[in-house]
């Protein structure tokens, strides 16, 4: 289900965030270099936990194993698409 719903929403950040930046302007407002740096940081911070958790959890049960693994990254995911979606 998460793999579900992070493919989901993932376009629709993109869209949101492609739009932001080809219509922003330059130089960038502040909320846009916030936003840039936010898309930055998340990613890194989300595929660092998910590699974490990947080495830290014996994968003895594949499916738990995978939800464990992808929980960091679906939570930013999801998270982004409600907040753009406003």
């Amino acid at each position: 289900m998460q793999l579900v719903e992070i493919a989901c929403s993932a376009p629709v950040v993109i869209a949101y965030r492609t739009v932001g930046v080809v219509t922003g302007g330059w130089p960038p407002s502040p909320g846009a270099r916030r936003e840039y740096r936010r898309m930055v940081q998340e990613k890194a911070e989300g595929f660092t936990r998910a590699a974490v958790v990947a080495v830290t959890t014996p994968p003895a049960d594949t499916a738990r194993f995978a939800a464990a693994v992808l929980a960091p990254v679906h939570r930013r995911v999801v998270a982004n698409r409600r907040r753009l979606t406003r």
